[in-house]
C-alpha cells in the first residue's frame, strides 16, 4: 500500500558522514530540470552531490552546486541521432517505441554509470554512495539489482531512490494503464486488466521485452526481469519499463495523491513525492520584456478590474514542437477576442511563427520564443498544452486550470489525469480545431469549479512538501 502522508518537517542538514549523492537523469529537459531542481535544494542543505547527466545541460547542473559527471553513448545523444531517425509514435505505438528506445540506450545507461561510480569511489574513497535516480534512465540500476557486474571498490549495489516524473510505470491490475484514451473505471473487472497485460506483452511490447532481456543479457544479466515485480509478476504480465519503477528502494511519484488514480496493488517500493514546488527562476540580471506589461495590466491576481482580459497562456514543451497540434490552433480560435489575451510560448530560441499562419496575428495575441513558464503561469487564468508532466506540475503549483489535447510520449495518459483530478478539460488524442480549443478555454472561463480545484491542488501539494518528503526518503537510506 502506498504511503501518502505528506512529508514531515525536513530532517537536519546533511554532514560530511553522510554518503555522498550520485544523481541520474535522462538527457530530455523534462527529464533533467527536476532532478536539478532537486540537486539544487539538497546541496543547500548541505549535502555532497554529483550529477550523472547530458552533456547539453552541464552548465545547468554545475548551477546546482553538483558535481557533473557525463553520460555516454546513445544516452546522451539520443535526441541527435535516435529520435529524428525513428520518432516516439503516436497513439498505441508510443509505450513500444518509448521502452525500445530504453532498450537500445541499455547499455550505454549501464556503462555511463559504472564510470560515474568508480569516479565518485575514486574522489570520495570510504564513502557510502546513494544513488538518486531519475526513472526513465534507472535502467542501470536495474542491471545492477539483476546482478550485473559491479565497479571496483563496490561489494554490493547502492541504495537508491526512484523519483519519477512521467505517469506510473507500473502494471497494475486495477487499471491497465497503456497511456491511452482509456478512462479510469473503478469497477473494472481485473480479469479483462489481466487479459489486456498479457496480449500485450504477446503482442506489441513483445518486441520491447525481447530487446530489453537481450540487452541486459549484453551487459552480464542474466537473472529475468520478472525477479523485481515479486509475487506481482505473477498475477499480471509487466512492461519492460516496470523495472526501472520496481528497481529502487523507494520510488517517488511526484505528484500528489489526487492527481493519480486510487490504485490498490502498487510496488511495496511505491509513494507519492508530491508535486515539484515552483522553481526560482529569476536571476539577479534577468529583465521583463515590454510586453510582459500587458501581463501583468491583466493578471489575474487582480481579477477585480473590470476592463481586465482573461489570459490564456499555451505552449507545447520542448519535445513536441509540432505547433500545429495545440497552440497555433489555440491562437486561431482566440484570435481577436477582445476578452483574452493570449500568450503563446514556443519553448524553442530564436523560433518563429513566420509563415505558419494564414493572417497577421491579432493584437490579443502575444508570441515568444523562450520564456520561464512560471512567469506567465502565475498570472493566468488558463494554461492550454499538450499535456507534459512539468507544465502539468507547474499548474498545480499556481493553481491554474488547464485545457489539455495531446497525443505523444505521456501526453494522453496526463490529459486524463486531469480530467480525473477534476482541473482540466481533457480534448483528447484527436487534433482539435481551432473551435474545440475555443470552447475548452471558454468552458473553463465560464465555470468556477474548475478554479476552485486547481486550488484545491495547489494547497495539498503545498502541504505535502514534496522537497521535504525527497530528502526525508533520501535520508532514509543512509
Amino acid at each position: 500500500m502506498a504511503d501518502n502522508t505528506p512529508a514531515a518537517k525536513a530532517s537536519p542538514e546533511g554532514d560530511a558522514k553522510d554518503p555522498v549523492i550520485l544523481v541520474l537523469a535522462f538527457a530530455a529537459t523534462g527529464h533533467t530540470v527536476p532532478l536539478a531542481q532537486i540537486t539544487q535544494h539538497l546541496v543547500q542543505r548541505g549535502y555532497d552531490m554529483y550529477f550523472l547527466g547530458g552533456t547539453e545541460f552541464q552548465r545547468s547542473i554545475e548551477a546546482t552546486g553538483a558535481t557533473f559527471i557525463p553520460l555516454g553513448g546513445l544516452c546522451d545523444t539520443w535526441i541527435r541521432d535516435w529520435l529524428p531517425v525513428h520518432g516516439l509514435g503516436t497513439g498505441l505505438a508510443v509505450i513500444p517505441s518509448i521502452m525500445n528506445l530504453l532498450a537500445i540506450s541499455l547499455p550505454s545507461i549501464v556503462d555511463s554509470l559504472m564510470r560515474a561510480l568508480s569516479l565518485v569511489r575514486e574522489k570520495e574513497p570510504g564513502r557510502e554512495v546513494v544513488l538518486m535516480s531519475e526513472v526513465a534512465i534507472a535502467g542501470g540500476v536495474a542491471a545492477l539489482r539483476l546482478g550485473a557486474p559491479l565497479p571496483d571498490g563496490y561489494s554490493k549495489p547502492p541504495k537508491s531512490l526512484g523519483i519519477n516524473i512521467v505517469p506510473p510505470l507500473w502494471t497494475s491490475m486495477d487499471h491497465n494503464d497503456l497511456w491511452f484514451n482509456i478512462p479510469y473505471d473503478p469497477n473494472q473487472d481485473r480479469k479483462v486488466n489481466v487479459l489486456i497485460a498479457k496480449l500485450a506483452r504477446e503482442g506489441i511490447h513483445k518486441g520491447a521485452w525481447d530487446a530489453t532481456k537481450y540487452m541486459l543479457e549484453a551487459v552480464s544479466v542474466f537473472k529475468p526481469m520478472e525477479s523485481l515485480f515479486g509475487e506481482h509478476g505473477k498475477m499480471i504480465d509487466h512492461r519492460p519499463w516496470d523495472i526501472n519503477f520496481a528497481c529502487h528502494d523507494k520510488t517517488l511519484q511526484m505528484c500528489i495523491p489526487s492527481l493519480e488514480y486510487p490504485i490498490s496493488d502498487w510496488p511495496p517500493n511505491f509513494a507519492f513525492g508530491g508535486t515539484l514546488p515552483p522553481k526560482a527562476w529569476r536571476t539577479a540580471n534577468f529583465v521583463f520584456p515590454d510586453w510582459f506589461e500587458k501581463v501583468r495590466e491583466h493578471s489575474a491576481k487582480d481579477v477585480t478590474s473590470p476592463a481586465r482580459r482573461k489570459i490564456v497562456a499555451v505552449a507545447q514543451g520542448t519535445l513536441a514542437i509540432d505547433w500545429e497540434n495545440v497552440l497555433i490552433p489555440t491562437i486561431q480560435g482566440l484570435s481577436g477576442r477582445d476578452d483574452i489575451l493570449v500568450v503563446a510560448i514556443l519553448c524553442v530560441k530564436n523560433a518563429t511563427l513566420e509563415g505558419r499562419l494564414s493572417a497577421p496575428l491579432a493584437d490579443n495575441v502575444i508570441v515568444v520564443d523562450y520564456f520561464p513558464y512560471d512567469a506567465v503561469i502565475e498570472h493566468a487564468d488558463v494554461f492550454v498544452s499538450n499535456g507534459s508532466y512539468g507544465v502539468f506540475s507547474h499548474c498545480v503549483a499556481h493553481g491554474v486550470p488547464m485545457v489539455l489535447s495531446g497525443h505523444t510520449e505521456d501526453k494522453i495518459a496526463l490529459g486524463m489525469r486531469g480530467e480525473y483530478a477534476g482541473f482540466a478539460v481533457n480534448l483528447g488524442m484527436e487534433q482539435q480545431t481551432p473551435e474545440a480549443f475555443e470552447k475548452g478555454v471558454d468552458t473553463i472561463l465560464d465555470n468556477p469549479k474548475f478554479k476552485t480545484r486547481a486550488m484545491q491542488l495547489r494547497a495539498e501539494a503545498e502541504e505535502f512538501d514534496a522537497l521535504g518528503t525527497v530528502e526525508r526518503e533520501l535520508r532514509a537510506l543512509f
